[in-house]
């Protein structure tokens, strides 16, 4: 027999080892090449969403991701084929008592494992290409993107692949072969020989860590509660991670065996089943640790790129109405005419918008005022400030209630929902402070007034949006024309409920008004370029050049910002899920692996059972309840992570995170459930074959 013979003959032999081997391999060539294609499709390469900036972003993510990808795959193949050697010790064994040599040993198990990754890589590809369009569809869905993507096979994808999972193949088998001696071998067979000592716990280790645990719950409670600093957030992770670790190593160990001095430890199975945790439990610690830790990573990604991806979060992005006009003294004729095209092209689609128009006057405080340094929810020291009036008319039409005010104040809005938070939290008294203001500029009028930092949101692409009342808004008003100050500037807003619903006509919109600033940034810079070719030119030289031209409009859609949004968090959205399902693919796969690693042993030790006389049934029930703690315990931690990581962000952001929860608990129980069914019955099979040779 050659060794071309001897290497078909083992991966036949050794099929239904390298089964799940197999197939965590090309799944993950597979999510390798789908991010690839995202990455190198000419479409998404050109424009990945209406926005440059996140165009960009996504390319960053996408290529992340394949690095991300690849890093497990590395180590999530270099564990199982070590795992691998070990559960084909006895074969390595007897291969070399009948005189094969060493290097011709690492020769074999070298071309094995290359050619079976070689073919797990043509295999993932090829169901990522069968599945393209497919995921083109889904792709264009979860992104938003307006054109349909064609089915296409981008070649640096297919090469990137293909690439870098056999040259992942080929330097684990490189090193992990270099690294397999003889001695070791035999060595590792008779390891399995020696009597194992009980494994050993402290009370105080054990209780340390629970209490670890209740520790980060607190400290990530705390971060939710104050949004000031990242610490405690950083801190309520580290100790959580370390509590898991001492729990699985400690705690489950010394929980085994108080149960093992109870009276019913002798009843029924129990002896066995309990005696056999404690050790599994000390031989799997580690792995117990890095599953469940992971999967509650992996739990928490997913959920928030869920409630951030979602149509209710992305709605409250950007500016609260459906448009928002800039205007000034040299542009408010166009823009009231547009504002006024804008309205009619609505009402011809059904629609019943409602148009207003804001004039502001412009205050600011003095930084180095003992006031504003003292004022701790101090964000700006200059103010845009509009009427209470037209305040509660915007409020009124975005559904949000008005916060009452009184002359001598200045009522700051929140822009978003994190400072909304911050001073919900506080009492009117505790938010507000007097300043001594400047109204306009370089005017010389001083104002003594209490600015009242207020939790009512109202987001116009503002930075320091305040409210006063009508009657201080025209007397100080009236003191600035005094003054000579004239200058006038403002907004014009539009807003209408069904502005989710018009996509088609709000980007017919957006295009024409970005064509036709395009169009006067061009002519601008045409100008720019003549008057820089003089040897000089004054500032009157440039007014007549320009005093033609078209004003550039301002202007803020509300939908356009929600769709970036969409955009963005459908990319992250789909990144962090097909990441999330290489992982639990991964994590499921070594549990399988750890249990079939230790199948000779496992087998020796019920085969001495069926010796003694256990039956078959009594043998299941001790081997059903240490599969489903191996297969469940992890997760049930993981779910407790997640549960207290969800109610944190509950919390900290007004989303549905319950709804997540439920949705992605339940879809992962039952992939694992089926995982387990399908482990259990092989499992079974093989340890009663070992059991009782005889059947």
């Amino acid at each position: 027999m050659n060794f071309r013979q001897l290497i078909i003959r083992n991966l036949r032999g050794n099929f239904r080892t390298y089964a799940a081997y197999f197939v965590s391999s090309a799944f993950a060539a597979m999510v390798f090449y789908i991010f690839s294609l995202l990455l190198f499709h000419p479409q998404l390469e050109e424009n990945l969403s209406n926005s440059g900036t996140l165009s960009e972003l996504a390319k960053v993510g996408l290529s992340v991701a394949l690095v991300v990808i690849a890093l497990l795959s590395l180590l999530f193949l270099w564990y199982t084929f070590v795992v691998f050697l070990k559960r084909r010790k006895r074969d390595l064994a007897i291969y070399l008592i009948l005189g094969i040599e060493e290097k011709d040993l690492r020769k074999i198990l070298f071309v094995e494992n290359a050619l079976l990754g070689t073919c797990a890589t043509v295999t993932g590809i090829g169901l990522g290409i069968l599945l393209t369009k497919l995921l083109l569809l889904i792709a264009q869905n979860v992104m938003y993107l307006t054109e349909g993507l064609k089915f296409m096979v981008p070649m640096e994808g297919l090469g990137l692949t293909f690439g870098i999972y056999v040259f992942i193949f080929l330097l684990i088998s490189f090193f992990s072969t270099r690294a397999l001696q003889g001695e070791q071998i035999i060595s590792l067979i008779k390891e399995n020989e020696k009597p194992r000592p009980e494994p050993k716990s402290h009370w105080a280790l054990a209780f340390s860590g629970i209490i670890l645990l209740v520790a980060g719950y607190g400290s990530v409670f705390y971060f939710s509660y104050q949004t000031y600093s990242m610490l405690p957030l950083m801190l309520g992770v580290l100790l959580t991670v370390a509590g898991t670790i001492l729990s699985f190593h400690q705690f489950s160990v010394f929980l085994l065996k108080r149960l093992k001095k109870r009276p019913t430890f002798l009843r029924g199975t129990r002896m066995l089943t309990i005696s056999e945790w404690i050790f599994r439990m000390r031989d799997n610690a580690a792995m117990y640790s890095l599953i469940a830790i992971s999967t509650s990573v992996a739990f928490v990604g997913i959920s928030v790129m869920l409630a951030i991806g979602s149509s209710s979060f992305s709605s409250i992005q950007g500016i609260s109405v459906a448009y928002v006009f800039t205007w000034s003294d040299t542009n408010y004729r166009e823009t009231e005419i547009k504002a006024d095209q804008i309205k009619n092209t609505l009402e011809e689609e059904g629609y019943h918008p409602v148009v207003d128009e804001v004039q502001l006057i412009w205050a600011s405080a003095n930084m180095d005022d003992s006031e504003v340094i003292n004022d701790r929810y101090y964000m700006t020291n200059s103010f845009s400030i509009m009427r209470e009036s037209q305040y509660r008319q915007i409020m009124t039409q975005i559904g949000e209630e008005a916060e009452t005010i009184m002359d001598g104040q200045i009522l700051e809005l929140s822009s978003n929902y994190s400072r909304r938070k911050e001073l919900l939290e506080v009492t009117k008294n505790d938010r507000q402070s007097l300043y001594s203001i400047e109204l306009g500029s370089d005017t010389g009028i001083k104002k003594e007034v209490t600015v009242v930092h207020s939790p009512s949101m109202l987001s116009l692409d503002y930075f320091g949006l305040a409210v006063v009342t009508d009657h201080t808004f025209e007397e100080w008003q009236a003191q600035l024309q005094s003054q000579g100050d004239n200058s006038r500037f403002g907004f014009i807003w539009l807003d209408y409920p069904q502005w989710s619903e018009t996509p088609e006509v709000v980007n017919q919109i957006n295009a024409e008004m970005d064509k036709s600033n395009e169009v006067v940034n061009q002519k601008y810079d045409e100008i720019t370029q003549e008057l820089d070719s003089r040897d000089s030119y004054s500032e009157a030289d440039w007014e007549e050049a320009t005093k033609d031209l078209p004003p550039y409009l301002h202007y803020s859609s509300k939908y356009q910002v929600f769709q970036e949004n969409r955009q963005g968090n459908g990319i992250i959205l789909m990144i962090t899920v097909l990441l999330g399902s290489v992982f639990f693919i991964f994590s499921a796969s070594i549990i399988y692996f750890r249990l079939f690693a230790d199948l000779d042993k496992d087998g020796a030790y019920h085969h001495s059972l069926h010796i003694l006389g256990v039956s078959p049934k009594e043998r299941h029930n001790v081997l059903r309840r240490q599969l489903q703690v191996m297969y469940f315990l992890p997760t049930v931690v993981a779910m407790i992570h997640f549960a207290v990581a969800m109610t944190a962000l509950r919390i900290l952001v007004e989303l549905p995170v319950w709804q997540y929860y439920g949705v992605i608990a339940s879809l992962f129980l039952i992939f694992q459930i089926v995982f387990y069914l399908i482990c259990q019955y092989r499992y079974f099979q093989q340890i009663d074959r070992i059991a009782d040779p005889t059947e």
